[in-house]
């Protein structure tokens, strides 16, 4: 048991008012305004999918062979697999060798047929290739501008979707700081607007660096597209229905990453891929212009009035009375609670421990050391293997338009799923299943042959694998903004999301392990997931358990309370067992059973348990309850819990009911 003194408790009490939470309840969640505002956030986050993946088919590797002069072949005009072609090119695993031919007899005719015949070669002496025949010549920037069988060409390719992700790095922070501090609307129509210029220019590259230039610049800009989208729809909804915009999101996204292979299917030409998508880009923002800004961004920047017309918008467009929703109170307790959170947060600016020495004594805790290290890990393995399953699905036998598509569609099942999984099996459990399954698929899918009577059965397999680590990458989110204590949690989360950039960035690269080994990209996905999915078991569930808000809770996550004699320790949600607690000061007010929510509130306590009379500030967003004994009951002092034993049998008063302050912090 536990025993505090409390110099003072602060509770301050005001009428209810209309929130903000309660307006958006009221206005309902499927209303004519919500459905237009949802559709129109549909739009950002199509084509943000889209411009991520791009690169998958402006830059992907193309078959090609060498161009036979002798022949009569003209590079512009001429069939990619004539009936002749092995006699003049050496073929491997029923494919044309790409860099060499065989060499031609000298003084060799060709007959009156114009068809090739193997007597006009040697078979037995190759010669690399001088000019090239593609099945398309506008198929990608390799195909166009011949980056075939130089030594720096396959870098060259793969060096196109790393730079994407590095444009990406270097744009998250900035949209997210751009949103903050001017709406996220405002970064919606800039990023989707800027984008589709810097796309359109991209297509009219006329060389490898103007193109790499402009792939830099389109990610840096639109990066913000998606988050901005997702938190603006998720401001609009009240708190029940968040968990469902999340997962309809990610099947958008999912769908949006689908369209993009069924128009590189239909067009089959980089340039005019561009332009299908990002020229209507620009023409959205005539329509995206009717989007509303984030109400709670609005509130938060004190543009009460702005936020006030939206809301009575809705209200028209749903067909509510206005005088339901009590606007001008719903001001004044906007106003009363941005005064207060302001009152407090200056009030308690030199009792606050900065963020640098939270994060520094968060990393004396062993526990959450290696907590953040496996975490790191994870987000590297999930990234790496999330990209890389979709860019070496066009390099999997069959139609790669068709297994691109394919790979992308089986994330909406797995979205949908995931949310189930984690309420009914726990967020560890879910996560190392998904990875396991990952895995396993994908080891699975090297030991099928590569024949068309097992070809669908490889790309199922396939799918299986994208669809396991789709799961873990969603669980991933929540599971690491559970770990970690209030005060260093966003720092942790970036840290190791940031980590979690590596492996996109590394992602685009796998291609080149083909040259090496051609199963190779596979063998690394299966086995990095099969690791990952093992150190998730390091991990504590969880589920169903009060975010932590100190180091002390974030370490004992999961652990149960201690049976029998001893201390009581921290239960799986973050409690301490009771806290008696002796009033030392004089109140005016005498306590009584309240509950105070939503707002700041400071709680000075004087521990006398383990660290006598040290003074703690508590502050921070929870819920503390404390039982308060009633006028004339009697608590044990420090001095009387350090008397003798005998003295324990001394008569006492008897102590009166004690009463409990539930306090929101």
């Amino acid at each position: 048991m536990s025993y505090l003194s409390v110099h003072s408790i602060a509770i301050e009490t005001r009428p209810k008012r209309m929130e903000l939470d309660s307006a958006l309840e009221q206005l309902g969640h499927w209303g004519k305004f919500q459905l237009i505002s949802y559709g129109l956030l549909c739009v950002p986050i199509v084509f943000h999918a889209v411009f991520y993946l791009t690169y998958v088919f402006t830059a992907m590797q193309v078959e090609h062979r060498c161009l036979i002069p002798e022949c009569g072949e003209d590079p512009l005009q001429t069939e990619f697999r004539p009936p002749w072609l092995t006699s003049a090119v050496p073929f491997d695993s029923g494919r044309p060798v790409g860099c060499h031919r065989y060499e031609a007899v000298q003084g060799a005719v060709l007959p009156e047929n114009g068809s090739c015949v193997a007597s006009m070669f040697r078979d037995d002496v190759q010669v690399a290739c001088t000019e090239w025949v593609y099945p398309k010549a506008t198929l990608s920037i390799m195909s166009e501008w011949n980056m075939t069988c130089d030594g720096n060409s396959h870098w060259m390719l793969s060096l196109v979707g790393t730079i994407n992700n590095i444009g990406r790095l270097f744009g998250m922070p900035i949209a997210g700081f751009v949103s903050d501090r001017y709406g996220r609307r405002t970064i919606l129509l800039l990023g989707l607007g800027l984008a589709g210029v810097m796309g359109m220019l991209r297509s009219y590259a006329t060389n490898y660096v103007f193109f790499l230039a402009f792939e830099f610049l389109d990610p840096l800009f639109n990066a913000g597209l998606y988050s901005a989208s997702f938190i603006l729809g998720m401001e609009l909804m009240g708190p029940q229905k968040r968990v469902m915009w999340s997962a309809f999101t990610h099947s958008v996204y999912a769908v949006g990453e689908a369209l993009l292979g069924g128009v590189a299917w239909a067009l089959q030409d980089w340039r005019w891929i561009l332009r299908a998508f990002y020229g209507p880009a620009i023409l959205s923002l005539a329509v995206l212009w009717m989007l509303p800004e984030s109400v709670r961004w609005l509130c938060s920047k004190g543009r009460t009035k702005e936020a006030r017309i939206i809301i009575r918008r809705a209200a028209v467009m749903n067909k509510m009375s206005t005088k339901q929703l009590d606007l001008e109170e719903m001001k004044a307790s906007i106003a009363e609670e941005a005064k207060a959170k302001k009152a407090f947060k200056d009030d308690d600016r030199e009792d606050t421990p900065s963020t640098w020495w939270a994060l520094k004594e968060t990393f004396k805790s062993k526990v959450l050391r290696v907590r953040l290290l496996t975490c790191s890990f994870c987000w590297i393995t999930n990234t790496f293997v999330y990209y890389g399953l979709s860019l070496n699905s066009v390099s999997v036998s069959g139609n790669l338009y068709l297994n691109f598509m394919l790979v992308c569609l089986i994330e909406v099942p797995a979205g949908l799923v995931t949310w189930m999984l984690m309420e009914r099996v726990g967020r560890r459990m879910s996560m190392c299943a998904s990875l396991v399954l990952t895995g396993l698929s994908c080891l699975a899918f090297l030991l099928m042959p590569d024949t068309e009577v097992w070809q669908w059965i490889r790309i199922v397999t396939y799918l299986i694998g994208k669809f396991g680590i789709t799961v873990s990458y969603t669980v991933l989110y929540v599971l690491t903004a559970e770990l970690f204590p209030t005060n260093v949690r966003h720092s942790l989360f970036a840290m190791c999301s940031a980590f979690g950039r590596i492996g996109s960035i590394i992602a685009p690269q796998a291609p080149l392990l083909n040259r090496i080994l051609e199963s190779l990209p596979v063998i690394l996905f299966g086995t990095m997931s099969l690791i990952s999915g093992l150190l998730a078991l390091v991990f504590p569930e969880t589920h169903n358990t009060k975010l932590p808000d100190t180091i002390e809770e974030a370490e004992n996550i999961g652990k149960s309370k201690k049976k029998g004699g001893g201390a009581d320790t921290p239960t799986a949600n973050g409690g301490s067992g009771d806290v008696i607690v002796d009033i030392t000061g004089d109140l005016k007010h005498p306590v009584k059973k309240t509950s105070v929510t939503a707002r700041p509130t400071r709680i000075s306590v004087t521990s006398m348990s383990g660290r006598p009379h040290k003074k703690t500030s508590v502050c921070s967003m929870g819920t503390v309850q404390v039982t308060v004994p009633e006028k004339g009951s009697t608590t044990p002092t420090a001095a009387q819990q350090a008397a003798p034993a005998e003295n324990s049998s001394a008569p006492t008063s008897p102590a009166a009911e004690p009463e409990t302050v539930t306090v929101h912090l």
